[in-house]
């Protein structure tokens, strides 16, 4: 008598990896206005994961890249899961102040923004709604399904 074997192989799914940082100094954060790109949408500084690099590494770099200078005290602030056409994961990332001297950005206009105000700014609508639990205690959890355009078709957010 034989044996059959029947083997199921997942379909693994590849993530698009990001990351932003919002730094806040006093009551300002740091934005940075997307002036040719996005049409004048606010966001915090950061940018694609490269092969080899950690989340943290990326945040390092494009912050470097983007502001000239490099935040410190940085903490996991949020993990944002999106389902576009392509899956993604944006690491969120606080910090409380930088090192260095801010330069002009070729992303942009980066602008202090008061932390009180950040609600009432133009951002793409996932930040938007990530934005109150922001500089918490907390981590937060997003899962969102967005178009190609960036708005927000459907979402949830949790406190860990």
């Amino acid at each position: 008598m034989g044996c059959v074997v029947i083997s199921f192989k997942k379909k693994r799914i590849v993530h698009h990896l990001s990351c932003a940082c919002y730094t806040k100094v006093g009551d300002d954060v740091l934005m940075l206005k997307y002036t040719n790109k996005w049409d004048n949408v606010y966001a915090p500084p950061g940018g694609k994961v490269e092969k080899g690099e950690s989340p943290l590494d990326c945040l390092l770099r494009e912050y470097k890249e983007e502001t000239g200078v490099i935040p410190t005290d940085i903490r996991l602030q949020g993990i944002s899961y999106y389902t576009c056409t392509t899956d993604g994961c944006i690491f969120i990332y606080t910090a409380s102040g930088y090192e260095g001297v801010l330069k002009e950005s070729s992303e942009g206009t980066l602008e202090w923004i008061k932390v009180d105000k950040l609600e009432e700014i133009r951002q793409f609508d996932q930040n938007a709604a990530f934005t109150p639990y922001l500089f918490q205690d907390r981590v937060f959890e997003g899962k969102f399904e967005i178009t190609e355009d960036a708005r927000v078709l459907s979402k949830s957010i949790r406190l860990t």
